[in-house]
């Protein structure tokens, strides 16, 4: 589902525009920093909407996230997403009162994906919100019963 949700995202063509775009800009002392701050930002969220997109498959957070895990941990063994979705939750709230310059030196990291309990807390979150609520119970009442 992940995969998919970059192909029907096309998340390559963006990607290659905005690099085309941005490489110009590289050089210029002001600009081309925030050029690629802007594109990191914006792969940083094409991972999280295709995370997105695998839950919409899946529907279950849990099979979701243990996959994610798997592929985290390099390992096809068993592994507890429960525990890891616990422990995404608490990084979340030990961030929100950290330290302005922690979160700020955590954030300014690059990296090509986000850190994968940051991935798991905002999957709970998303699959806890109201969006995807609505998708989902959006395509459950277009399904004819009759058919």
């Amino acid at each position: 589902g992940h995969e998919l949700g970059h192909l029907k995202s096309d998340h390559s063509l963006y990607l290659t525009l905005g690099g085309l775009a941005a490489a110009p800009l590289r050089g210029l002392p002001l600009v081309g920093g925030q050029a690629e701050r802007l594109l990191q930002e914006w792969r940083l969220a094409a991972e999280y909407t295709c995370d997105r997109a695998a839950l919409l498959v899946a529907q279950d957070v849990d099979v979701v996230a243990g996959a994610m895990l798997k592929l985290f941990a390099g390992t096809a063994r068993a592994t507890n997403a429960k525990a890891f979705i616990d422990q995404a939750r608490e990084y979340d709230r030990l961030l929100e009162s950290a330290n302005p310059l922690v979160r700020n030196s955590i954030r300014m990291q690059q990296r090509t994906h986000p850190l994968p309990v940051r991935r798991l807390a905002e999957l709970e979150k998303w699959f806890q919100g109201e969006a995807y609520a609505g998708i989902v119970g959006s395509r459950s009442s277009d399904v004819d019963p009759a058919r």
